[in-house]
């Protein structure tokens, strides 16, 4: 059987079994691609493992600093559990004990899932507990509780960052903006 009989019988099979055809050129490119990309990174490893011996005799000094590093601490925004939202203000309503008349009323400038910062005329001691409500909610739904965590004067009125003492549901943190 000479070559080109060989190769014409060869090329009848592979045209009457494609899909088996194209599979095994599949197999083989993607075997052929692991093997080069494992080559490499052994490659790269070994390069890495003689740098680290060659560079093994570093002073003291810089090992007990490399042994003694602590990671820079974070600011405040960084460990903010939610994403803060900004928006149109909405005019809420604010009771607690502490209140001359046990109610009075706010903006929320700042929501999200975690708290709100309510803009008032009076001032509320961090660790106080609030009730909050939405004007133009309906009336089905309630008062929601608020942790106080900070209070601070701007401009004529006093900023209250709170948290909420437990998320409420989607459709009343909407209420909020």
């Amino acid at each position: 059987m000479s070559f080109a009989e060989l190769f014409d019988s060869a090329r009848t099979w592979a045209y009457t079994n494609l899909p088996i055809t194209v599979g095994g050129l599949v197999a083989v490119a993607v075997l052929t691609f692991l093997c080069v990309n494992a080559a490499r990174r052994r490659r790269r490893s070994f390069n890495l493992a003689r740098f680290a011996t060659a560079n093994s005799g570093a002073s003291a000094v810089t090992g007990e600093k490399a042994l003694s590093w602590e990671p820079v601490g974070q600011s405040y925004a960084d460990r903010r559990g939610a994403v803060r939202r900004e928006g149109q203000p909405v005019r809420v309503v604010l009771a607690a004990t502490t209140f001359r008349n046990g109610v009075c009323d706010g903006y929320v400038v700042d929501r999200s899932t975690g708290g709100l910062k309510i803009a008032t005329q009076v001032a509320v001691a961090p660790g106080s507990t609030l009730q909050v409500r939405a004007v133009d909610a309906p009336d089905t739904v309630g008062f929601v509780t608020l942790l106080v965590r900070s209070c601070r004067k701007a401009d004529g009125h006093y900023e209250i960052g709170c948290e909420f003492e437990k998320t409420p549901p989607w459709n009343v943190l909407l209420l909020f903006g």
